[in-house]
């Protein structure tokens, strides 16, 4: 089969990073591979056996990416179309339809993303004519269920390079002294309807009022000026460092380095994240939601409830506190992580392509 991808940027974001572990896959079993995308971003991935076809734009909604992809779906003819993110889940489903090549819409969400009314309905409405919905939560594919039917739907978890990651040595940024004090991280972007940033910090100050303590903060977002504003009222300038955007094996060099890896997030769908911190043996604490509760149980993190900063704070210095427990619910977390395997993730995705094709 030859497949196009269509997406808005390669830079290392959660779904970049798993159309970066499927398409050498799909490749690798003899497909035909092409990703259309606009933007490299600054940790542009190396993708063996992959074609790229990179757009002009001036913007994320620039019309001319339209016009691009019709040309190009002309010119490679591919047999089967997926979009990746909001974005050419509209633009690229469009040029499909004009093309008439199947179109696979992928769900990465749990629920309906907060956005503009009109993004909402225009992919609902893309949507509901695609060939089918993949989505990699239980939640996602509950969102779906009133506009696809139920044979166009279908689940595929992430996948992680677990091999690889095991390879990875505990270490710190060069920028970041040695610490002596426990390390309690954030990963994500830097905005609060999702993530929740801010709370990090909050339920850090409250932790910092007992124990001594280190935050780093990974990623990048609308929400840094701010949260640099909030360190210094929080009185955690000496305590907190903002390591920005970080290649993948960074991040979980310092996730082995980590006491405990919390993750607020107001929803998900199957978030990367997590899933890393699970391979790396980082204790977890995570915010009592669907997304979370589909992948592990109170043998494997602790649950907080969303937005509590007192419980969260509470969690952390259980976790610090209890080493022994915190690493035995990190290590049957980190049993969950064998299935995910990229060539089972890959197998999945050709069984929906072969039976669009055939319908």
């Amino acid at each position: 089969m030859r497949i196009l991808h269509i997406i808005n940027a390669l830079s290392g974001g959660g779904a970049e990073r798993q159309l970066t572990y499927l398409a050498p896959e799909l490749g690798r079993m003899g497909h035909d591979i092409h990703i259309a995308y606009s933007n490299d971003g600054p940790d542009k991935p190396e993708l063996p056996g992959v074609i790229l076809h990179r757009l002009k734009s001036l913007s994320n909604y620039d019309p001319r990416i339209l016009w691009q992809l019709i040309r190009l779906i002309r010119h490679i003819k591919p047999d089967i179309i997926q979009t990746w993110i909001m974005q050419m889940d509209i633009i690229g489903g469009m040029a499909a339809k004009i093309c008439g090549i199947p179109l696979i819409f992928r769900e990465p969400s749990s629920g309906l993303v907060p956005a503009q009314m009109w993004k909402n309905y225009l992919r609902a409405r893309m949507g509901s004519r695609a060939s089918a919905i993949i989505s990699n939560s239980r939640g996602g594919d509950e969102y779906w269920k009133t506009i696809a039917p139920d044979d166009h739907r279908h689940i595929v978890s992430n996948a992680l390079p677990v091999d690889k990651i095991d390879k990875i040595t505990a270490a710190l940024p060069k920028e970041i002294k040695e610490k002596k004090t426990p390390i309690v991280l954030y990963v994500g972007r830097m905005e609060e309807k999702q993530k929740r940033p801010k709370l990090f910090l909050e339920a850090l100050a409250c932790v910092r009022r007992k124990k001594k303590v280190f935050g780093v903060l990974c990623g990048e977002g609308p929400l840094l000026t701010e949260l640099e504003e909030l360190k210094h009222e929080l009185g955690l300038d000496d305590d907190v460092h903002f390591t920005g955007h970080l290649p993948a094996a960074s991040i979980w060099a310092i996730m082995k380095k980590s006491a405990a890896l919390v993750s607020p997030s107001a929803y998900e769908g199957c978030p990367n994240t997590v899933m890393e911190a699970m391979a790396c043996g980082c204790p977890l604490v995570i915010s009592d939601i669907p997304s979370h509760r589909e992948m592990i149980d109170e043998k494997c993190a602790l649950f907080v409830e969303l937005s509590n900063i007192r419980q969260t704070a509470d969690a952390v210095i259980q976790v610090i506190d209890n080493a022994e427990s915190s690493k035995t619910r990190a290590l049957l977390a980190k049993q969950k992580t064998l299935i995910w395997s990229i060539a089972e993730m890959a197998r999945n995705y050709e069984r929906v392509y072969k039976r669009c094709l055939r319908v």
